[in-house]
């Protein structure tokens, strides 16, 4: 693990979610003039889904750094704006810009301050909950009156703390834990800022449980009486939510309802004994879109006492796919930084697989099937072949891989805008984002090399 902390900077945050009125396309100057004292524009563009069109009005919107893009609710449906990150000019890190807010009212408002973090270059973004119904535009930047910056000297807003860049480093780590007098397992949770790498020479803006995304895994069996502490050490609120466990209302983790939110610099003891077993999750509720988004979010597994054979396993693999501003990732990696799933041949490996992300991801498998065994952690009662699996968001299954055939297969998300990168100098898509592989040595079968895999 390399751990590298670059100077302090402060950080300039141009988000706003704003309930105006509507307005019309407004310019705040002359568009004339490439002096760097040119003072920027307020562009608004509609959202719409009148007589069952979807769309950005307009689609196509140029901009300057300088200027407000202002996306405004005018249809009936919620609607949010995300880039989609494998199409954006190589390098770009756009932070919290990544995924905008859903917007539920007319007349809701999301700001966009087209800032340092948007160089020249084009832009594809995305209506979420539509991107079915074609709801789709494209950002064209260039020019304007900022200086583009190194995403690497930006600090914390409001402070002067710098956030350390974690290079090298996997998520889903086993949680170490020690044993109290009363015999409750004692775990630590942090929550701060970093920078992750998400794919080879690219640092992306997160936030991280203990600097790992996913977050380190806590395993129990249960029955166990746990106790587990979350320091907010990122510079706003916070709570920890238990994803598909059964607890006192008290320790859900919903600020406002269930505790107060963790200010920043303060701590929480979250106290439960872990039922039921099965695959669960943790994940922030505080900020849930941004912070979520952003990488606080973790695996809980609850071990059976008395496990049947029939679910037995030589070993298990643990994914948690993400969408959002960390881009289209398993395990907090794009392809091809993510680790393969490596067995032989009459090998049964368990793969617990989880969805964090906003958006529906179809999971295929190349070269056989799969059995699904369980959803949300509960076992099914007739066990399911499948090669492809769709993972709503927050939904968690568990598959067994009893291979069938020998070789590199790749399992990746059918949504196939989710798995595809910015073309190449010939004009070719790339292979990017969420993509899994399977290595199946059989002893036979000559394995494929991935280390300069580029190409679907």
């Amino acid at each position: 693990m390399s751990i590298h902390f670059p100077s302090p900077a402060i950080r300039t945050i141009g988000l706003l979610t704003l309930p105006l009125a509507l307005a019309a396309v407004t310019a705040c100057s002359s568009l004339s003039g490439e002096s760097a004292t040119v003072e920027g524009r307020v562009i608004d563009v509609e959202m719409r889904d009148d007589n069952g069109s979807f769309r950005f009005a307009s689609d196509r919107i140029e901009v300057r750094r300088g200027d407000v893009v202002r996306f405004v609710q005018h249809g009936d449906m919620p609607h949010n704006v995300q880039f989609v990150r494998n199409t954006a000019p190589e390098g770009v890190e756009l932070g919290d810009a990544w995924t905008g807010p859903y917007l539920n009212k007319k007349g809701e408002i999301y700001e966009l301050e087209i800032d340092e973090r948007f160089p020249d270059g084009t832009y594809e973004f995305v209506c979420t909950p539509h991107i079915g119904f074609q709801m789709t535009g494209t950002l064209i930047v260039s020019g304007g009156s900022f200086e583009a910056t190194d995403p690497a000297t930006r600090g914390v807003s409001g402070s002067t703390a710098a956030i350390p860049e974690v290079i090298g480093e996997k998520g889903l780590q086993e949680l170490e834990y020690e044993v109290a007098d009363d015999g409750a397992k004692v775990f630590h949770l942090t929550a701060e800022r970093i920078r992750w790498e998400t794919k080879e020479g690219s640092l992306a803006d997160a936030m991280a449980y203990n600097r790992m995304i996913p977050g380190p895994v806590i395993r129990v069996t249960e029955g166990d009486r746990v106790r587990i502490t979350v320091e907010n050490r990122l510079d706003e609120p916070h709570t920890t939510h238990w994803h598909g466990l059964f607890v006192p209302n008290d320790m859900d983790g919903v600020p406002g309802i269930s505790q107060d939110p963790i200010q920043p610099g303060e701590s929480f003891t979250y106290e439960f004994d872990a039922n039921p077993a099965g695959t669960r999750l943790y994940h922030s509720h505080f900020n849930a879109m941004s912070q979520e988004g952003a990488g606080l979010y973790g695996m809980f597994v609850i071990e059976e006492r008395d496990e049947p054979a029939s679910r037995r396993v030589d070993r298990e693999e643990l994914w948690i796919l993400g969408d959002g501003p960390l881009g289209y990732v398993i395990n907090g990696k794009e392809f091809p930084l993510i680790d393969p799933i490596e067995m032989t041949m009459g090998e049964r490996v368990k793969v617990r697989m989880a969805n964090l992300g906003g958006m529906y991801h179809p999971m295929h498998l190349h070269g056989g099937f799969f059995t699904v065994v369980a959803k949300d952690g509960f076992a099914l009662e007739v066990p399911q072949k499948m090669n492809t699996l769709s993972l709503a968001p927050g939904e968690t299954w568990d598959v067994i891989l009893d291979p069938q055939f020998g070789g590199t297969w790749i399992w990746h998300c059918h949504v196939l805008s989710h798995a595809t990168g910015p073309r190449d100098a010939d004009g070719n898509e790339t292979a990017a984002g969420m993509i899994g592989v399977v290595i199946v040595d059989d002893g036979e079968t000559v394995l494929a090399d991935m280390s300069n895999h580029t190409h679907h």
